[in-house]
C-alpha cells in the first residue's frame, strides 16, 4: 500500500515566519480508477455529422431510411421529436404519419430545438415519438436522456433507438481504434439486450429490435458497392449488424384497479352436497320439536256423537 505524507505548519499569532510545530501525519493514498469517461453529446454532434458525411456514413444513411419506412407505419399523431441531426437533408421520422416532426441538436447545428439531451426544453407528455440518433453511444448519462424521453412522451408514445451495435464489426473496429479518441469509435456501444433492460425498468414494451448494415466499416465508395451483396444475408447472420434499430411503446398503468376476488367459487358437486346437508339438518331440528299425538284410548266416546 502507497502512503501520502502531509505536513502542517503552524506560525505564531504574529504571523511571522516563524515555524512553531510541524505534523507529519501519513495516511493510505488511494488508487486512482482509471475508469474510461464518455464523450459528451453535445461536443460529439458536429464531429458524428462529419463522420455522416463520408461514404460509409452515406451508405448507413440510405439503408437506414428504407428500414425505418418500414417499421414507422403505425405512427401516427400530432408531433414527434428526433435527436440529433446527424445529416442535412435527413429527415428519419418522414415515414410516420406525424403532423409536425422537430429536431433537436446541439448549438450551432441546423435544428428547431437547441439544447443538451439531458434536459429537454419540451413539455411534458406532448410527444408522440422519440428517435434517439445515436444519443445513447455519446452520452454520458444514458439513464437521465432515457427519463427525458419517458418524460416527454404521451401515454402509448414510442421510442426509437439507433445505435452502434457492439456484436459486429463495427464492435471490433470500436474495440481495437478506441484509444485513439476519434468519432464514432470512441464512444459507447450498449448491446440491444442492455439498452431493452433499462426499457423494462421504465416500463416500456419493446415491439421489434433487429441489426442492420452487414458491410463492414470501409470508408470506401468502391468497396462498399462490391460488398452490396453481403446484405442479402442478413436473415442468416442474425443480429451481426453494425447499427440496430429498437422500437419500444411507453405503457400506462390503469387508474382504475380491478376489484380481487377474495372468495373463491365452489363448485357445483360441493354446493348440492353442502345445500343437502343443510337441509338434512333443518328437517331433523323441526321433528325434534314436534309433539307427538298419542292414539285414543279403546271404547272411547267419539266426539261426533
Amino acid at each position: 500500500m502507497r502512503w501520502t505524507r502531509h505536513v502542517l505548519l503552524l506560525t505564531d499569532e504574529a504571523g511571522s515566519d516563524n515555524f512553531i510545530k510541524a505534523v507529519i501525519a501519513c495516511e493510505p493514498m488511494q488508487k486512482r480508477k482509471m475508469t474510461r469517461r464518455s464523450p459528451d453529446w453535445l461536443d460529439a454532434q458536429l464531429p458524428l455529422a462529419q463522420w455522416y458525411a463520408t461514404a460509409l456514413g452515406q451508405s448507413i444513411l440510405s439503408q437506414l431510411e428504407v428500414a425505418l419506412s418500414l417499421r414507422l407505419q403505425d405512427v401516427f399523431g400530432y408531433q414527434g421529436l428526433q435527436i440529433g441531426n446527424l445529416s442535412e437533408n435527413k429527415d428519419l421520422l418522414e415515414g410516420s404519419g406525424l403532423h409536425r416532426r422537430l429536431i433537436l441538436d446541439s448549438p450551432g447545428k441546423n435544428a428547431d430545438i437547441h439544447s443538451d439531451v439531458h434536459s429537454l426544453p419540451i413539455a411534458s407528455d406532448s410527444m408522440k415519438a422519440v428517435l434517439f440518433f445515436h444519443t445513447l453511444d455519446f452520452c454520458e448519462a444514458p439513464h437521465q436522456a432515457l427519463r427525458e424521453a419517458d418524460r416527454v412522451l404521451t401515454d402509448d408514445g414510442q421510442l426509437i433507438i439507433i445505435g452502434f451495435n457492439p456484436v459486429s464489426t463495427f464492435g471490433i473496429r470500436h474495440f481495437l481504434g478506441r484509444w485513439r479518441q476519434r468519432v464514432p469509435w470512441n464512444g459507447r456501444f450498449y448491446t440491444r439486450r442492455r439498452v431493452a433492460d433499462w426499457l423494462s425498468v421504465l416500463d416500456y414494451r419493446v415491439l421489434d429490435s433487429s441489426a442492420m448494415f452487414v458491410r463492414p466499416p470501409i470508408n470506401s465508395e468502391r468497396l462498399l458497392r462490391r460488398l452490396q451483396r453481403l446484405e442479402y444475408l442478413q436473415p442468416w447472420l442474425g443480429g451481426m449488424g453494425g447499427l440496430y434499430i429498437l422500437r419500444a411503446q411507453k405503457q400506462s398503468l390503469p387508474m382504475t384497479l380491478a376489484r380481487r376476488q377474495w372468495l373463491r367459487q365452489k363448485s357445483p358437486s360441493m354446493a348440492v352436497g353442502s345445500f343437502a346437508r343443510a337441509t338434512g339438518e333443518a328437517v331433523n331440528r323441526d321433528r325434534s320439536n314436534v309433539i307427538p299425538i298419542m292414539g285414543r284410548p279403546s271404547g272411547h266416546p267419539s266426539s261426533d256423537n
